[in-house]
């Protein structure tokens, strides 16, 4: 294990996130990278016996590997950030600013997508999985009409990738009022001082408990409530509330930055027990029914405690090290970031539409999985990043895409007389 130098430590304990009013720059790295990867991800999918809108007809295990593994830290670490974000912003806006840009940020980029973006998708599913063969137009109406309300029949409601976008939205309407009070009623001291315990990384660790809780009591309708999918609503919330609560004083950070070197370590091994667990599926995997039958562990009692342990302990510790890691490294902005700042929520909203309408004739072709693999990640990535470059082009289509809107130059008083003078 390479062994940080204890004046470095002491500098990245030092780091407060109170230091950076607007955003850090860290994290501004981990989003666009997460959000990157997802077309590798969903790109995957194609290739893997999961639910998805598009089915190879070969599955490739590598590509299988890389989804479980992934999916273990992907998107928690995406809503830890999005909490994170919530706390910055409350803190340069008041209620109603804030709750203004919520809206033109997550409810407007929700409902084009929805309208627009989504239903091409299913479109793709109807065509390759259940032989509809009905035009994309002709889809579109049928899938208004049917998929658009959430309903408490299962499947029912087709959000897509965009259910990351709603579950935002339901955290930020139940649980902002809170943050807005803590930030009124709490003073910065008196948060400095709660965090003061975490400076301990164990209790840093600890955190992953609560998690675990809700996989493993998941069976219950309240603690596993989904809206759609198996999302769990209360899972992915705990990772949104660390958010708001890991860069709210410094205590936090000193902790993780301590951790940080022996929680890398300790990501790997509970990576390895994982996917030793469930990799390709739990009644296979060499720690899977088989090892906890020849241990005398009812494997219903493995599976409902102990996978869920596992699992909830390795994400954790990933994204712990992804914290560590990326303030360590990536503790700095350049023109790249500033891009991707712009770019990483029309990505997130049109990667997936992109992905299975390339890939619907890509799984046409007579080619091996990594061929048709590759050229479905490279032409869905170049047809995404196309799109934004046409949507960024005017204010009407950055509003539809949650972009922030470019400002009208500031003309002169100067320019204006000479306007006058030139006009007669």
């Amino acid at each position: 294990m390479h062994v940080m130098n204890t004046s470095r430590a002491e500098e990245l304990a030092a780091i407060n996130p109170q230091d950076f009013k607007n955003r850090l720059p860290y994290l501004d790295w981990l989003r666009i990278i997460i959000v990157l990867m997802l077309i590798p991800f969903h790109t995957a999918m194609t290739f893997a016996p999961y639910p998805w809108f598009l089915q190879n007809n070969e599955f490739n295990l590598p590509l299988q590997g890389l989804i479980i593994a992934m999916d273990r830290f992907q998107m928690p670490l995406l809503f830890l950030v999005a909490g994170a974000a919530v706390f910055f912003s409350l803190g340069i806006r008041n209620w109603k600013s804030y709750s203004l840009e919520r809206i033109l940020r997550l409810v407007v980029p929700l409902v084009f997508g929805m309208l627009v973006l989504v239903p091409p998708c299913y479109w793709v599913a109807a065509v390759n999985i259940y032989g509809y063969e009905g035009s994309l137009w002709s889809y579109y109406p049928r899938f208004w009409a049917t998929s658009l309300i959430p309903s408490a029949t299962p499947g029912a409601f087709k959000s897509g990738t965009l259910w990351f976008l709603w579950y935002l939205i339901l955290y930020t309407i139940v649980l902002s009022p809170l943050f807005i009070l803590i930030k009124r009623k709490i003073s910065m001291e008196s948060l400095s001082r709660l965090s003061r315990p975490f400076e301990n990384p164990l209790l840093i660790l600890a955190l992953f408990i609560p998690i675990a809780a809700v996989q493993i009591y998941s069976d219950n309708p309240v603690v596993g409530w989904v809206i759609t999918r198996d999302f769990k609503v209360f899972y992915y919330a705990i990772f949104f509330i660390y958010g708001f609560f890991l860069f709210s004083a410094p205590g936090y950070i000193k902790g993780i930055t301590r951790c940080g070197p022996a929680v890398t370590i300790l990501g790997i091994l509970m990576m390895i027990i994982f996917m030793l667990t469930v990799f390709p599926t739990l009644s296979s995997a060499t720690l899977g029914t088989k090892f906890w039958s020849s241990i005398h562990v009812d494997p219903l009692i493995a599976g409902k405690y102990v996978v869920p342990a596992i699992s909830t302990l390795c994400s954790w510790s990933c994204i712990i090290a992804l914290l560590y890691l990326s303030i360590r490294f990536l503790n700095f902005s350049n023109r790249f970031v500033k891009y991707g700042n712009d770019a990483v929520l029309p990505y997130y909203i049109t990667h997936a539409t992109a992905i299975t309408l390339v890939g619907i004739w890509i799984v046409s072709l007579p080619w091996g999985v990594w061929p048709k693999y590759i050229l479905n990640v490279l032409l869905a990535f170049l047809a995404t990043m196309l799109f934004y470059e046409l949507m960024k082009r005017t204010n009407v289509t950055r509003f539809l895409m949650g972009m922030r809107l470019n400002k009208m130059p500031e003309v002169k008083p100067s320019q204006i007389k000479n306007l006058e003078v030139e006009n007669g």
